[in-house]
């Protein structure tokens, strides 16, 4: 018997509100390893929202409407760039809540951000598609300060950061 979840096909259709911006000629359907911050405590619809969604669809004042990070799902490829991101959040508490998985092509086009902005980021934007259940992809990772060490021993202590 087959996984219903894994026979449901997803229509690459994006929400209504992608009208408002044009996607980056970058943004491609690309697998990345990346880590986001749970809000919920759990992979579910609610932790992996889109910014603009997750925001009740009212955009940041200070930024530009057509930015289109500002309405894709935040991800980052290293922990130390999402525990950062964590510890900004408001209502997110210590022990943040963690997953990691990939950006699979069948939920959305996602693109590394400093393709498009040229900063020293490991942020990956992930614009979905309607109905997407990126959640799937992910699991949460049980101690992620054990997790944050042992990534940054295997890479030598660098902070994993980008360079």
């Amino acid at each position: 018997m087959s996984n219903q979840n894994t026979n449901k096909r997803i229509e690459k259709i994006f929400p209504d509100y992608f009208q408002r911006f044009n996607l980056p000629e970058g943004a491609r359907e690309e697998s990345i390893r990346v880590y986001r911050a749970c809000r919920s405590g759990k992979c579910d619809k609610d932790s992996f929202m889109p910014s603009f969604e997750e925001k009740g669809f009212v955009l940041n004042p200070l930024a530009d409407a057509t930015d289109p990070g500002q309405y894709s799902l935040s991800t980052f490829e290293k922990p130390n760039d999402v525990k950062r991101f964590a510890s900004l959040i408001s209502d997110m508490k210590v022990p943040y809540t963690i997953a990691v998985g990939e950006t699979n092509p069948r939920h959305g086009l996602a693109q590394r951000t400093r393709e498009r902005t040229k900063k020293k980021t490991s942020h990956v934007d992930w614009w979905l598609y309607k109905d997407a259940t990126p959640y799937e992809e992910f699991e949460l990772i049980v101690d992620f300060e054990k997790h944050l060490q042992a990534y940054m021993r295997e890479r030598g202590n660098c902070n994993g950061r980008i360079y």
